[in-house]
């Protein structure tokens, strides 16, 4: 499962810095036409999480997985085949429903087959892999492109999606329904009320804690820049990004099992204080110190707090809802990252960087008084007893 969403992030990773300039230099399109293709993807990927959790408690985790990797493979075939505007606009949207339904599924299947008492853990050495695959796909990408051109990347990548489907096949597969955990009905809960109930408190906290990652990403290099740090280089802005994601793997390495022994609530809240601390740093940052500074107190905060909110979301549903509770809480993440970049982009151009970095560092502070215990979602009093 592991290498599997490596696999799918690699190929992710590098696809997307390739494509803006694929639909400038081989489509003849504007900097925004780029900009709207490349997000394509990430708006397909919201529906796509959602149905993918669905259709995993009723097929299986793996058979949705090698379907799905399946889509995502077409997605590429679709860019070799037509080289057109609406070819690259097919192929984002195959490609980023296919890939975020797999990844959506593997994590699905993560939650369903670990004891409770190791499932943290297990979801942080897990999502390690999805770092692996950020940090290592734009090299790939654009290794690839400047030696064998736009379609060598788009073969490249259909490979890669073809591993990991491969990974994923040696593995024993399973439906959701396994034994119910203590706290449920003795009938399978249909429907997503269920899964609503459990789900949204968690994913709240997630869309606003990323809602901190997405304007992040988006404008701190705009933000340091301004303030004096060059763009690249050992000590530029950029290297900001290499300290944080080198901090999310090491802290997950060393920090695994924290939602395990502190539980996911008190993680999730000292996660969140971490993130918000690195917000009000990196607002006042003006040297590549004091970013790194921010870098490593945001890498602290991520590395535990997915695996922590997921815990919450899904630690009370019937196995039977489970990947679809999975699924749903990953579109929250999705749709906190949209509105950070889209909404903290706003406020950043009407009040600046500054009170954007603080606005959100409020919010994250809100986040952390609206995390709570997960509470059973059953209500008959036989579960109950």
């Amino acid at each position: 499962m592991f290498a599997a969403s490596a696999l799918c992030g690699i190929a992710n990773s590098a696809s997307t810095p390739v494509i803006s300039r694929y639909v400038e230099d081989e489509l003849h399109g504007t900097a925004a036409l780029a900009g709207f293709v490349v997000s394509l993807s990430a708006f397909v990927s919201i529906a796509a999480q959602l149905v993918a959790g669905a259709a995993s408690d009723r097929f299986g985790y793996k058979a949705v997985a090698i379907v799905c990797g399946a889509i995502g493979i077409s997605g590429f075939v679709v860019m070799i085949a037509s080289v057109t505007v609406g070819g690259a606009i097919a192929s984002r949207v195959l490609f980023g429903g296919g890939n975020a339904a797999t990844t959506t599924a593997l994590m699905a299947w993560i939650v369903a087959t670990m004891e409770p008492a190791h499932r943290g853990r297990a979801l942080s050495v897990f999502g390690i892999s999805v770092w692996l695959g950020l940090s290592i796909g734009p090299q790939v990408g654009e290794s690839i492109l400047q030696a064998w051109g736009f379609q060598a990347v788009w073969v490249a990548c259909i490979l890669l999606q073809f591993a990991a489907s491969l990974a994923v096949l040696p593995i024993a597969g399973t439906t959701g329904r396994l034994p119910r955990v203590a706290g449920t009905s003795a009938a399978p809960k249909t429907g997503w009320k269920p899964v609503l109930l459990a789900v949204t408190r968690p994913g709240i906290v997630a869309a606003l804690a990323w809602s901190a990652e997405g304007f992040m990403l988006a404008f701190l290099i705009v933000h340091l820049v301004g303030n004096g740090l060059p763009p690249d280089g050992i000590f530029g802005a950029a290297s900001v990004f290499t300290v944080f994601a080198a901090c999310v793997i090491g802290t997950r390495i060393v920090l695994g099992g924290l939602p395990d022994r502190l539980g996911p609530v008190i993680t999730a809240r000292f996660a969140l204080v971490a993130l918000t601390a690195g917000m009000v740093v990196f607002a006042f940052a003006s040297s590549f110190p004091v970013a790194a500074v921010g870098a490593v107190l945001m890498g602290t905060g991520f590395s535990p707090l997915y695996p922590a909110l997921t815990m919450l979301a899904t630690e009370t549903l019937d196995p039977s809802r489970r990947a679809s509770g999975v699924g749903l809480f990953s579109a929250f993440t999705s749709v906190g990252y949209a509105c950070g970049a889209l909404f903290g982009g706003i406020l950043a151009a009407v009040s600046g960087e500054v009170t954007a970095f603080l606005a959100i560092a409020i919010l994250l502070v809100v986040a952390a008084f609206v995390v709570r215990p997960a509470r059973p979602v059953s209500s008959t009093p036989s579960a109950a007893a």
